[in-house]
């Protein structure tokens, strides 16, 4: 997986803006809400509930990297890498990168995962505030 620094920065600018979409979708659902009915509002809570259900396989299996992640980062010394730099020692630095990649996005990916059971909650909110109002 020899990635230079720019195709990174491209890949993890657009996982990044993925989130950010999703969370630019979820503050649109919020402000068009009053205009809903209960149906549609169900329908959207059902879709996020079965899109934030894939999300959370996904955040369970980044977690798992994350944690092989730190083990690997304990038993890099600063003094370690500075020899494999030393050394120009290519094997060694290109998979420490690779690690702290894997790592980056298995970050991004769990907080995708959040942004998913934000919008879950929020429509969960939305739905139970609708049930009291309804009650008055």
């Amino acid at each position: 997986m020899n990635i230079n620094l720019d195709e990174l920065g491209k890949k993890l600018h657009a996982k990044l803006d993925s989130g950010i979409d999703q969370l630019k979708a979820a503050k649109t659902h919020l402000e068009d809400v009053h205009k809903e009915t209960e149906a549609a509002i169900q329908a959207k809570l059902k879709a996020a509930e079965e899109t934030l259900d894939a999300k959370k396989q996904e955040a369970a299996a980044a977690k798992e990297g994350m944690e092989e992640f730190v083990e690997a980062k304990k038993a890099e010394t600063r003094a370690a890498v500075a020899e494999w730099k030393a050394n120009r020692d290519r094997k060694k630095l290109e998979k420490r990168a690779e690690r702290a990649q894997k790592y980056a996005e298995a970050c991004i990916a769990v907080a995708l995962c959040s942004a998913e059971e934000a919008e879950v909650a929020i429509l969960e909110a939305v739905a139970a505030r609708r049930d009291a109002d309804d009650t008055v």
